[in-house]
């Protein structure tokens, strides 16, 4: 997880993130012996791709502390 981004550099990191899975999720359907089409793996490293982006970008929300204060 970075730091808070501006929108756009998030927008360009997603989108690079997804570029990444769908290439590579064709490239293991392609390469491998079993029948696959291109298509399929590119569904499902997009479909990483996503799941991965919302890592990168995912903030948690902080949580809220109860502080006591003594008089």
């Amino acid at each position: 997880m970075f730091g808070p981004l501006p929108l756009l550099h998030r927008l360009v990191l997603v989108a690079i993130t997804l570029l990444g899975g769908v290439i590579a999720g064709a490239w293991v359907a392609h390469m491998t012996p079993l029948p696959l089409a291109v298509s399929m793996g590119a569904l499902a490293g997009g479909l990483l791709g996503l799941v991965a982006s919302y890592a990168v970008i995912h903030q948690p929300q902080p949580r809220p502390v109860r502080v006591e204060r003594r008089r």
